[in-house]
């Protein structure tokens, strides 16, 4: 009996160990400093970090909140137990809202509607510019139609040093370029046919301000 007792404890033991594992490799890596952080600060630091709460339920001893990055296009899904996070893991973004999108917005505030363009070549040319002005949480979104393995570069000129673009790939729901993390050039190659999204914003802390930007895009796709 005392052997029974034994291999079961060893055996529950093994299987709180597998799920803690599987709960830590589905939490993106940027968010793991937060497992086991006492909830108002930890949900102050993901605000802080693009997340906006987009929901909540409620268990008997624990609950559950929603948080939405519109910039990253990330639903995750928060379990707090006893005053603090117990698990941050990643949700398919319907979760989230029923239409996500990866325009940025407001932290706590609707995302401003944006006008939508196509990119079409000149006939016998690759590259295209497009000029404009952004306002506050305005975004002007550029589609722009490739074939997989082609390389697609752009580059953005802006008057205000808070004026970004981020490029995401067709059907996805992550920018495969950020351009406030990496700059205001892009070079990549299209992993998949259909149409990139170019999507030129301001940087939330220059929105809020309902600072200005007239811009320049450049782009060019080629075999």
């Amino acid at each position: 009996m005392r052997r029974l007792k034994t291999m079961i404890t060893a055996g529950l033991l093994a299987a709180s160990v597998g799920i803690g594992a599987a709960q830590a490799q589905d939490t993106p890596p940027d968010l793991r400093d937060l497992v086991g952080a006492r909830a108002a600060g930890a949900e102050a630091a993901l605000a802080s970090r693009g997340y906006v709460n987009v929901r909540t339920q409620a268990g008997d001893d624990r609950k559950w909140t929603y948080w939405w990055n519109e910039r990253r296009g990330i639903c995750l899904s928060v379990t707090t137990m006893n005053g603090r996070f117990d698990a941050i893991t990643r949700s398919p973004a319907p979760d989230c809202r029923p239409q996500p999108t990866t325009l940025p917005g407001p932290v706590g505030g609707p995302v401003a509607s944006g006008r939508v363009e196509e990119i079409r070549f000149d006939r016998g040319a690759s590259s295209a510019t497009r000029r404009g002005v952004i306002k506050g949480y305005e975004t002007v979104t550029y589609l722009l139609d490739v074939r997989a393995g082609q390389a697609i570069t752009a580059s953005l000129q802006s008057s205000n040093r808070a004026g970004y673009f981020n490029v995401t790939p067709p059907r996805a729901n992550e920018a495969v370029f950020n351009g406030s993390i990496s700059g205001v050039r892009y070079r990549g190659r299209a992993v998949a046919s259909g149409k990139y999204k170019i999507e030129v914003y301001l940087m939330r802390s220059a929105a809020r301000r309902s600072e200005t930007a007239r811009f320049t895009l450049d782009v060019a796709v080629n075999r």
